[in-house]
């Protein structure tokens, strides 16, 4: 039970995180590496390179609200859905990770129109 509240707790403060464009505390939890998908751009970046286009999106599509749609949980790996409402649009935002030494870190991050 334990470890399922905390991987619980991941998902809402990377919804909080988004909420807030606190591009930051994300990228906290970004992997060294970390595939990242918007709509202006799509590649394999490093946590430097990630807040800077996370930041130029939020910029351009300021959050209103951002809700936990799904969520997986494996013991190793989790993905997470959150829908993403700005003042420009609704978007998805897919999140995958896996736990290291009881660390989630993001791997993939991928915002889609929806």
């Amino acid at each position: 039970m334990y470890a399922f509240t905390a991987k619980a707790s991941e998902s809402t403060r990377i919804a909080n995180a988004i909420q807030t464009a606190n591009t930051a505390e994300l990228i906290q939890m970004f992997n060294s590496s970390i595939e990242l998908v918007t709509p202006a751009s799509s590649g394999v970046n490093t946590k430097e390179q990630a807040k800077i286009v996370l930041d130029n999106f939020f910029k351009n599509h300021p959050p209103v609200k951002a809700t936990v749609t799904h969520e997986t949980n494996g013991t190793t790996n989790s993905m997470i859905v959150i829908s993403l409402v700005t003042k420009n649009g609704t978007f998805r935002i897919s999140v995958s990770g896996t736990y290291k030494a009881g660390t989630f870190l993001i791997n993939e991050f991928k915002i889609t129109q929806a």
